[in-house]
């Protein structure tokens, strides 16, 4: 039995971020620093997303070195130089694969909040509204049942500032995704 035809191949329309932009036709990367645009197709997409997994990896890179060393530099300094080696490999390997479009010119595109809107639906929403702030209060409980003090106590509150954001945010949207969708 073959193993690459049990695989599952990444339709890149559902591809999202930054420097992603779709029309009519395709799926294409454009870097905010670059003209060019590069084509993602159905042969390139699982490479792409396995390079934009490397910050997933960074991060993961980060908290083991800070729970091995208490050393946040040596966690900060992994982890960039992971990131660093991951962005050499792409620009070595999937940008120089990748079909170019010269002079792409970049569409507007709708925020952050409409695309979310428009993606999720009502019960989605309202779930994510809810467990926002339970998530802000678990940060903050550990953090003082832990008796947290320093880095790990300052991560704690920015976890949970930003959850609480995250919930405002999709308080937001539904009330966009009620008026106007």
């Amino acid at each position: 039995m073959n193993m690459a035809k049990n695989k599952k191949e990444i339709d890149p329309k559902y591809l999202n971020g930054l420097s992603i932009y779709h029309d009519e036709k395709r799926t294409v990367y454009a870097p905010f620093f670059s003209k060019k645009a590069y084509i993602i197709n159905e042969k390139n997409a699982k490479e792409y997303v396995s390079y934009i997994q490397g910050y997933l990896i960074a991060l993961l890179i980060f908290a083991v070195a800070y729970i091995v060393t208490k050393n946040p530099l040596i966690g900060i300094m992994l982890a960039v130089t992971f990131i660093i080696s991951n962005l050499v490999v792409f620009y070595m390997n999937f940008i120089k694969k990748a079909s170019v479009i010269e002079n792409y010119n970049k569409a507007p595109r709708d925020n952050f909040a409409i695309r979310q809107a428009r993606s999720l639906d009502r019960k989605n929403i309202i779930t994510i509204i809810i467990c926002c702030p339970l998530l802000a209060l678990a940060f903050m409980l550990n953090s003082y049942f832990n008796k947290f003090t320093g880095a790990a106590l300052y991560l704690s509150i920015a976890a949970a500032v930003a959850s609480l954001f995250y919930g405002a945010l999709h308080i937001y949207i539904l009330i966009y995704k009620d008026r106007n969708l």
